[in-house]
Parts: C-alpha cells; sequence; structure tokens
C-alpha cells in the first residue's frame, strides 16, 4: 500500500503471467478428450479473452494488464520477469499435461484465490496509485473468477465420473495454491534485494 514501484512490479509480472495462462487454459482443455467436459469450460476461455471489436479484444484480460501498464508508464521494453514469476508459469504449464491435475492447479491455485488476492491488490492500488487504470483488470478477474472456478470444479466432477482420480484434483489444488504462495514470496524477497 506505501510503494508504488511494488505496484509497478507486480503489475509488470501480472503482464508476463496473464497471455500464457489463456494459453495454458486451452492447452488443458485440448488435453481433455470428452466434448461435454471441454464444452463446460468454454466459458472461461471467453471470460479470459472477450467478444472482438473493430479488431480488438478490449475486454481480455491481457489487453486490460497491458492498459493497466500503460497508465503506469510501464512499457514493453521495461518488462522483465523475476525468477518468481518463471518459476509460477512453469507450474502452470507443467498443470496442462494432466487434465485433472490442471484443473486444481487452474481453478483453485489460481481463479478461486484471486478473489481475495485482488480486492487485496486493488486497496494497494486505492492507496498507491490511485490515478492508475486498475479497476477494469481486477474487478474482471474478480467479477468473472468466481464462476470461473466453480465452472473448473464442475468440469473436475465430471471427468471424476468418467473416471478420472479426483485426488488428482486435490493434489493440483494444493501445488496451486502453495506456486501462488511461493510466487509471492519469492517477488517480496526480490523486491527487497533490489531497495
Amino acid at each position: 500500500k506505501n510503494s508504488r514501484e511494488a505496484m509497478i512490479i507486480w503489475t509488470s509480472q501480472e503482464a508476463i503471467v496473464t497471455n500464457p495462462f489463456s494459453q495454458i487454459l486451452f492447452q488443458l482443455i485440448g488435453n481433455i478428450k470428452n466434448v461435454h467436459v471441454r464444452s463446460i469450460l468454454m466459458p472461461v476461455v471467453g471470460g479470459e479473452h472477450s467478444k472482438v471489436r473493430e479488431g480488438t479484444a478490449s475486454k481480455s484480460h491481457p489487453w486490460l494488464i497491458w492498459k493497466l501498464c500503460r497508465s503506469l508508464g510501464i512499457e514493453a521494453k521495461d518488462i522483465k520477469p523475476t525468477e518468481a514469476i518463471i518459476g509460477f508459469i512453469k507450474v502452470l504449464a507443467h498443470a496442462a499435461e494432466n487434465p485433472m491435475y490442471g484443473l486444481g492447479v487452474l481453478g483453485i491455485g489460481n481463479e478461486l484465490m484471486l478473489l481475495a488476492e485482488y480486492a487485496a491488490v486493488e486497496s494497494c492500488f486505492d492507496s498507491a496509485c490511485p490515478e492508475a487504470h486498475y479497476k477494469d483488470f481486477l474487478h474482471a478477474n474478480i467479477e468473472e473468477d468466481e464462476v470461473h472456478s466453480k465452472l473448473i470444479g464442475d468440469a473436475a466432477a465430471a471427468l471424476g465420473a468418467l473416471g478420472f482420480d479426483s485426488n488428482d484434483f486435490l493434489i493440483g489444488a494444493k501445488d496451486g495454491v502453495q506456486a501462488r504462495v511461493s510466487y509471492y514470496d519469492s517477488l517480496l524477497k526480490e523486491l527487497k534485494n533490489t531497495n
């Protein structure tokens, strides 16, 4: 709440992970063989990407984070991945290989966790960077992710009914939460080392 620099770094790292998250979601869905289960997840993809109007997916999460970056004066050349975000993306990318595990990582470790996380981040922006264009990005995630996490849970239940091991979902959920916590711990450590 007291560091504009910390909010700029957080934003740059979210800009790095937001687009791969959308792509990893596609990979995960592509690894689900059952069309009915894939169909459960299509609104999640739609929420991440949004409709295209006049050649721009103006409500897509990657576009909204880019607008936030620009409002903070962050240019593409300024965005450099920290070790924290590199490690986090590796966990996400690995998750796409096993659908049930991946649903746990993406559903609980990301979509569900972001509800409280982004609400806290919003209060930090309110205090440290109130002029930034942050509400659209944060609210798009907060408003959609409750539904997205439920849909991901529904897809996991459907896979369970098809004989997939529900324990993989639980392990994925734990790994996803741990990856997110580790990301923040590492990012904080990196921030402290740069000051």
